[in-house]
């Protein structure tokens, strides 16, 4: 495992239960976009029957990923997808519920991948899409974490980390019409993307 994610570990289960409390999404399939080594789908299965797909561009991600799922004994059926967010290998409406966490910066082609993930979303689907430490993290331990990856790839040249106007923006170029940008905590500029796709589920 690599140490510039260990930090974060103990932010995923904190995510995943407030994804579970918002969403109340326990069932179906669910899709964890550039999971990297997995950590947010993997809490996330821990307290749902969720159906996972671990979807990430890089092998070695998936690979950290598959070993992960596998030392947590997951009961969930479980699969591990080599896949670019802006060509997702998945039928129309596939997908009960998208998660991402931290990868959308990184995205070549954020308007493209939003829509992607609008396409593979049912209808009566939510996706959470975005970046952050969540609602439920302590203060005292937001303040030690935030921003802290983001600060040491933007040092080594990585750019892209947009919020607040510049994530609104985004979205507008996607013709998608039902989301919601969402901060950690009030008045701060958002990291977080909310698609709620029309209809039953």
């Amino acid at each position: 495992m690599s140490d510039s994610f260990e930090h974060l570990r103990p932010v995923y289960p904190l995510i995943a239960r407030q994804i579970l409390d918002d969403y109340q999404i326990t069932n179906g399939k669910c899709l964890d976009i550039g999971t990297g080594h997995g950590y947010l789908g993997i809490e996330l299965a821990k307290i749902t029957e969720l159906e996972m797909y671990f979807v990430d561009l890089d092998p070695e991600a998936l690979d950290k990923s598959r070993n992960n799922a596998a030392a947590n004994k997951l009961k969930n059926p479980v699969h591990f997808v080599g896949a670019d967010v802006t060509a997702l290998p998945f039928e129309d409406d596939f997908a009960d519920l998208i998660i991402s966490r931290g990868s959308l910066w990184f995205w070549k082609d954020q308007v493209k991948g939003l829509q992607e993930i609008n396409r593979v979303l049912k209808a009566g689907g939510v996706a959470f899409v975005g970046g952050g430490l969540g609602r439920y993290t302590p203060d005292d331990m937001r303040k030690g974490l935030q921003g802290r990856k983001r600060r040491i790839l933007q040092a080594q040249g990585e750019k892209g980390f947009i919020k607040g106007a510049e994530l609104e923006a985004v979205l507008q170029k996607t013709g998608i019409a039902n989301y919601r940008l969402l901060a950690d905590v009030e008045g701060e500029p958002a990291h977080w993307v909310e698609i709620k796709k029309m209809g039953e589920r």
